[in-house]
């Protein structure tokens, strides 16, 4: 099978363009009078061609990595030879001509890992914009640069000859790899991508999988009165996971699509609201379409059926319709005409029939007065219902929209579209960060005042007035007592200007404490400054000669490669880059003893290295994060050194074990750093992030709960918006933090099953609230929400209360009250209560009544998330128990029977 996998993946257009590269850069360090241009490093070209220039998925994005990586080499190069220029005009071998390099070294390295971000700078005066993550798409522009400074400013220290010389090398070390690679790809790389419209395609088909599972088992619940096989439920959930995934990546997709060269007749904006609707959808089939086989009063089929079940048929040919036009659109795979006109406005009316007959036929069902026949029919299947018809109407603007496209491919002409260069082009992660994207999340959140090490804002708010109130006594009491210089002082420093300054300088203070980015740089600095050290000793020494024997660049370098911002990936980084060390040291060895330096052998040699690799990085999880990466660093100075330096007087096998002990000092170096010296463990992190979504959970639920009336002013509709995509993004942060987490080194056992579980809940009541959100815009407000408010209120406290205690316990990590108050029984007595006002309602509901009872069945749901977070967090923290079911002691009992049965205290 690995063989098979190796071969199939050997003819594709990416393992191809590798490989010709690789070719291609092995002849010029062999051809001699091109390679002496690179000078005795000439070697580094395979390493910067691996690293910073390999092949991508499409030769847009190929020659988007190849101007931003070349301009942020030249950028290193142009900063690293100023810097020997100014240490030039000291004399040779003194502490200055040393120290000059040194600081522009450890500059740079602070540089490579803080890029600044404007709108940051823009909107806060704190340190904070300054990140290394904000502007993601220079993140290797900031390795390249920090790579060819290493190499730059730690040879010949403090000698002023030869620095031109030596950055001229390096720019053709650059510009080789970069124009080799970029000959490659031209040649064999896709000239365009249609990956996004792709992604949108699968997300469509497995929606309608989806749909049609919970169609089945509804029809076939209606007739048969069974319920759902194991399989076809695990199938289903199966499906809403990797719908959640999907969902999330097709933002990715969009913005790496909008800003990236392309041929075709339609721009790729036209359909990005596509994105809103499949996400839209996944939810509506996550809280509407769950458990629709449920339902009591099994074994009839009742006349609501048909009509939804034909609505259900209408929505899976709308998505059909769609995915038809979009491969048509953006890749010519569907009939050579595409969808006709005719066809789109059959499939948009039969949908509108569909969704009006089923409107009407509940409608009907609840004319009048209701029936107790009308409830106990729709229990259980009301959300089901509720869920279609929202549903369809996202698939009738889909359907418009897919027209609009359809339209205008018809009436266009191919063309090659430029992508859009902005900031926020520069704040998306592109493929070529493969190993950032997925293990080093943003946990910081520089919005929020509150901190667990400064003040709440009610706090502050307190202090000011407090500092009013004392002012204005002592501005209209004026004491008697001789005390005027402390009363002087005490108003100059609690003054309105120096106030104001206070607080700006507090805000400084605790932007810069706060800023995970800026503690990261300061730790590459400090790291890179310390391995450094021994290049800029005296001449002669033996710590500088220990350096230049042992090339202690490659030490630097893969501190700045493994560094990264929290420790679980740094280890996960750290064990592969080990192994991919010592694997390449092995090969480069046995490579030598084969060929020597028979140039035709070496080309031959590395060339076949590439194929293995060129597997690791398109067919496994660990592409050039680590093994791919470290057999890049330490094969070529290995294989090529003697070859391209007949001077080196070095064995091969001494070599080969220098660079691997180099390279590993490196890696275990940026282990150290980030596990004992500036730890961030993804465990803490986990935890409190956790702790931040649940209070933003509880924050949603309380917005939605303040809704009184159906008039929803813009500016509320929008604020519970941008929380409910504040929750979403948390959540993606802590899938990702979960990943590190698993890889990060512990000596206690982690319980990442209920780690997982705690955001499959949170996820899940995100999805129940967003259900209740559009369920609430349509409930009769006199009679399910005015005239049981009291019940409301309860029920709110109860959820808001148990939310609390969770976040509590992650954020604290101490146990569980023993005692909450019941969810459950609050809305048993508010579903009761609302079944009993519109029962007694003396006006026609309507669909109103359907949406009141669809309301109770998610608010079961959200009983049942609520208890089970609960649960979790009993797992995870424990139980502050005060009673334990054990009788009471007698009375006059000696005081040892009282702690035998425990009748207090936590445990």
């Amino acid at each position: 099978m690995f063989l098979l996998d190796l071969i199939s993946c050997f003819f594709t257009r990416r393992v191809l363009a590798r490989l010709l590269s690789t070719f291609l850069c092995c002849l010029a360090l062999v051809i001699k009078p091109w390679s002496q241009f690179g000078g005795p490093s000439a070697f580094l070209l395979l390493t910067l061609k691996e690293l910073v220039f390999s092949a991508q998925d499409t030769l847009a994005q190929h020659l988007e990595a190849t101007i931003l990586n070349i301009t942020g080499a030249l950028f290193g190069i142009g900063l690293s030879t100023f810097a020997k220029y100014v240490a030039s005009l000291r004399p040779d071998y003194t502490v200055s001509s040393r120290a000059i390099p040194a600081v522009f070294l450890v500059v740079i390295a602070f540089l490579g890992k803080q890029i600044s971000s404007v709108p940051r700078l823009l909107t806060n005066s704190t340190l904070a914009g300054w990140a290394k993550s904000r502007l993601p798409r220079l993140q290797l522009s900031a390795r390249i640069s920090c790579f060819v400074s290493i190499w730059l400013l730690t040879t010949n220290v403090g000698i002023s000859n030869g620095s031109v010389h030596t950055a001229t090398f390096f720019v053709w070390i650059t510009l080789s790899a970069a124009f080799i690679c970029l000959i490659s790809n031209i040649l064999l790389l896709r000239w365009f991508s249609t990956h996004f419209a792709r992604k949108i395609v699968n997300s469509l088909s497995k929606l309608r999988e989806c749909l049609i599972i919970s169609l089945n088992e509804t029809s076939s619940t209606s007739r048969e009165g069974g319920s759902g096989s194991l399989d076809v439920v695990s199938r289903r959930r199966k499906l809403l996971d990797e719908l959640l995934a999907e969902s999330i990546q097709l933002d990715l997709a969009y913005s790496i699509a909008a800003f990236e060269l392309r041929l075709g007749r339609v721009d790729v904006a036209s359909i990005k609201p596509l994105i809103g609707v499949v996400e839209n959808v996944r939810r509506e089939l996550s809280w509407g379409c769950s458990h629709v086989g449920t339902s009591p009063g099994r074994g009839s089929t009742y006349p609501t059926m048909q009509p939804a079940l034909d609505l259900g048929q209408a929505i899976l040919a709308s998505m059909k319709h769609v995915e038809d036009a979009l491969l048509f659109v953006f890749e010519r795979t569907a009939n050579a005409f595409g969808p006709s006109k005719k066809e789109a406005a059959q499939i948009l009316h039969q949908l509108d029939q569909a969704r009006d007959a089923a409107r009407k036929e509940l409608t009907d069902l609840f004319g009048g007065s209701p029936k107790n026949d009308t409830a106990s029919e729709i229990s259980g299947r009301s959300h089901f219902f509720v869920s279609l018809i929202e549903m369809a109407e996202d698939m009738h603007n889909v359907l418009i929209v897919v027209d609009r496209v359809l339209l205008l491919h018809s009436t266009s002409r191919t063309r090659l579209w430029y992508p859009r260069l902005s900031l926020a082009w520069l704040g998306i992660a592109p493929p070529t960060i493969i190993d950032d994207i997925h293990v080093t999340p943003d946990d910081d959140d520089p919005g929020r005042f509150e901190d667990e090490h400064s003040m709440s804002m009610a706090e502050a708010r307190e202090g000011l007035s407090e500092l009013a109130r004392w002012r204005e006594a002592t501005w209209y009491s004026r004491p008697s007592s001789p005390e005027p210089n402390e009363i002087y002082y005490r108003n100059v420093i609690y003054g309105p200007r120096i106030t104001r300054f206070r607080l700006i300088f507090a805000a400084c203070i605790r932007g810069v404490a706060r800023s995970s980015h800026l503690q990261h740089a300061m730790k590459n600095s400090i790291g890179v400054a310390l391995l450094s050290l021994p290049a800029f000793l005296p001449t002669g020494s033996s710590g500088q000669k220990w350096f230049a024997r042992a090339h202690g660049q490659w030490m630097i370098v893969s501190y700045v490669w493994v560094l990264e911002t929290n420790t679980g990936a740094t280890w996960r980084v750290a064990y592969l880059r080990i192994t991919g060390t010592i694997l390449g040291a092995v090969y480069a060895y046995i490579t030598w003893l084969i060929c020597h330096a028979n140039p035709y052998g070496l080309v031959v040699m590395v060339t076949l290295a590439d194929l293995p690799i060129s597997w690791i990085i398109t067919r496994t999880e660990v592409p050039s994060l680590g093994v791919v990466a470290s057999v890049a660093v330490t094969l070529p100075p290995i294989v090529f050194s003697g070859y391209l330096d007949a001077n080196a007087d070095t064995r091969i096998f001494l070599l080969a074990v220098w660079r691997a002990a180099m390279i590993t000092a490196g890696v275990l170096a940026a282990l150290a750093m980030n596990t004992f010296v500036f730890p961030r463990h993804c465990r803490m992190l986990f935890l409190r992030n956790t702790s931040r979504t649940l209070g933003l959970l509880s924050q949603l639920y309380l917005t939605l709960s303040k809704r009184r009336n159906r008039v929803y002013t813009p500016d509320n509709r929008r604020r519970t918006l941008r929380l409910e995509l504040e929750i979403r993004d948390s959540l993606i942060r802590l899938s990702r933090l979960i990943v590190a987490l698993r890889d990060e080194m512990s000596l206690l056992p982690k319980p990442m099953m209920q780690y997982r579980n705690t955001i499959s809940s949170m996820q899940a009541m995100l999805d129940l609230m967003t259900g209740l959100r559009e369920i609430r815009e349509h409930i009769p407000v006199q009679e399910a929400v005015l005239k049981v408010m009291k019940d409301r209120r309860e029920f709110v406290s109860c959820v808001c209360v148990s939310l609390y205690a969770c976040e509590n316990a992650f954020r604290s990590r101490q146990p569980l009250p023993q005692f909450l108050p019941s969810t459950r029984h609050a809305r048993a007595t508010l579903v009761s209560h609302i079944a009993k006002s519109m029962r007694h309602s003396k006006r026609v509901l309507g669909l109103s009544h359907l949406y009141g009872f669809a309301e109770g069945e998610v608010l079961e749901d959200l009983v049942d998330t609520v208890e089970r977070l609960l649960g979790i967090s009993r797992t995870l923290f424990g139980t502050a128990e005060w009673l334990t079911g054990e009788p009471p002691p007698e009375v006059g009992a000696h005081v040892d029977s009282v702690v035998r049965h425990k009748w207090h205290g936590a445990q």
